[in-house]
């Protein structure tokens, strides 16, 4: 082979591999917490009429503050983050990206699964993802206060792939300094 077919044969190797890679771009479904058995903890979530856009789906920021409460809402009434105290570290939200494999829309409720992908020194790293439910409208009663735990019988009622998959992270840091500051060990067992 000279060196021109050698080249050739090089670049079109390049070239399957670039279009595979184009082709496989942005595929999300095998990311296993799509799946609803990768969670342990669910909140109900009702979308809103002004969550529509003009493409009758939720707008996406709407996802971003869906997630942000569902995570709130777990760290204050299972962790014990006590948001009125002026010692308690605040939570900042540092990075926050979502990839979706559908959309949600309204009126819908939907369960938003969380769960802890890292536990750091100073930080937390969120999986969430919002399920559907299987029929649509169905009347169930849902626990919007303290949420589900991934054994309740209603979640069968809801889809086993979520539409959206969430990748959050928060950094503690201290009130006042406003520096990175070491989690509550306390808050570790229960995360």
């Amino acid at each position: 082979m000279n060196k021109l077919s050698s080249s050739l044969l090089q670049t079109s190797k390049v070239c399957r591999t670039i279009q595979q890679l184009k082709r496989n771009y942005c595929k999300p479904g095998v990311d296993p917490w799509f799946e609803k058995s990768a969670y342990s903890w669910f909140l109900p979530v009702q979308t809103r009429w002004k969550d529509n856009d003009q493409y009758h789906h939720l707008n996406n920021a709407v996802y971003h503050a869906i997630f942000d409460s569902v995570i709130n809402v777990h760290l204050i009434r299972h962790i014990g983050l006590d948001i009125y105290s002026s010692s308690t570290p605040l939570g900042y939200m540092i990075t926050g990206n979502c990839t979706f494999l559908g959309s949600a829309r309204y009126p819908e409720v939907y369960m938003a699964g969380l769960g802890i992908h890292k536990i750091g020194k100073t930080s937390l790293q969120y999986k969430l993802a919002l399920f559907p439910p299987i029929k649509e409208g169905e009347n169930m009663l849902v626990n919007l206060v303290n949420g589900h735990e991934h054994t309740d019988p209603l979640l069968d009622k809801f889809g086993e792939r979520g539409l959206v998959l969430g990748d959050y992270a928060h950094v503690f840091v201290d009130p006042e300094t406003k520096r990175p500051t070491p989690m509550n060990q306390e808050w570790i067992p229960d995360l």
